[in-house]
């Protein structure tokens, strides 16, 4: 009977997850609650449940290959729900990967590996949980890394919401730089931590530029259209102090050397900043205010580092 169950269970993976011609099929135009529903969360739905069934009498490879089928087919539910949103349903053929898109995909993917995380935890250690959300976080990494590289900045044409914080920025970086930072300690080999460690770091900053650059044209971000003005290179400035001080205290706070040499590393960014970019590109009042504001904050943030990092040592008791 198991046997029977695993060639079912291994056949329909094949059959609907094998299937290159699912985005010419019509599921209706309604989001949601479409003909995906019924071709992936259907067995989703029935994979878990079969799992679970089964593993009441026997943990072995076919409990292993339908709580994988359970994760492999929520992921593709996930990813094409999105990609039925945003094309309309019929066809999801659609040319290019719009941004918006992979900003929705990767924050959906980060959820269900976190998600996918903490099942694990509650289950005591399922394998294929433990590999499931590192593959998914893995994933996460590459297509994040991606976007870092492709940005806004640096892509004409990219449609963007006008709201402050509140839009695809936060998606494509914010939120998986949060998940991705929350999953190093239970990363299991170093590398990987030390990967997702370095992913937070670098979609973080991005963000925080991004944003920056966002708030000064919110219609047209690319730096080929719209050059950089003054008050925009004071706010990097600004901007990447705030982001370092973040890591510094947040670095104190946990107790995480790393994290305070990501702040540092911050920190020296923008004064390596100051003086090759603003004193040649900032004039007048600006030039004044970046160096006054960059002295000042490197003032109190030395006075932080000085009390909670570096500890003087007692004075030795008199003879």
């Amino acid at each position: 009977m198991r046997h029977v169950a695993l060639a079912v269970a291994t056949l329909v993976l094949a059959r609907l997850l094998l299937n290159w011609n699912i985005a010419d099929y019509a599921f209706g135009s309604t989001p949601l609650a479409n003909g995906l529903l019924a071709a992936y969360g259907v067995p989703a739905a029935s994979f878990a449940l079969a799992a679970w069934m089964f593993r009441r009498r026997r943990d072995d490879l076919l409990v292993a290959v339908l709580e994988a089928g359970a994760l492999v087919f929520t992921t593709a539910l996930v990813v094409l729900e999105i990609r039925h949103a945003l094309t309309g349903g019929e066809p999801m053929r659609a040319a290019g990967w719009p941004f918006r898109e992979a900003a929705l995909q990767l924050t959906a993917l980060a959820l269900l590996a976190a998600v996918t995380r903490w099942l694990d935890g509650r289950a005591g250690g399922r394998p294929v949980l433990a590999w499931g959300w590192r593959l998914l976080q893995g994933l996460v990494v590459a297509i994040g890394a991606g976007l870092v590289v492709a940005n806004p900045a640096l892509e004409a044409g990219v449609a963007l919401s006008p709201w402050p914080i509140l839009n695809e920025l936060a998606l494509a970086y914010a939120v998986p730089a949060v998940l991705a930072a929350l999953a190093v300690r239970a990363a299991g080999p170093r590398w990987f931590g030390k990967l997702l460690a370095l992913y937070a770091l670098a979609a973080g900053f991005t963000w925080v530029t991004l944003e920056v650059r966002h708030h000064f044209h919110p219609a047209e971000m690319s730096l080929d259209l719209e050059p950089i003005g003054g008050s925009e290179l004071y706010a990097y400035s600004g901007a990447w102090l705030a982001f370092g001080a973040a890591l510094l205290a947040l670095g104190i706070r946990q107790g995480v050397p790393a994290l305070r040499l990501a702040a540092l590393a911050a920190i020296g960014l923008t004064i390596l900043k100051a003086f090759l970019v603003d004193m040649a590109e900032l004039e007048g009042l600006w030039r004044v205010l970046s160096f006054l504001g960059l002295g000042l904050a490197l003032i109190a943030l030395g006075a932080v580092y000085r009390r909670f990092v570096v500890v003087t040592p007692a004075p030795a008791p008199p003879a």
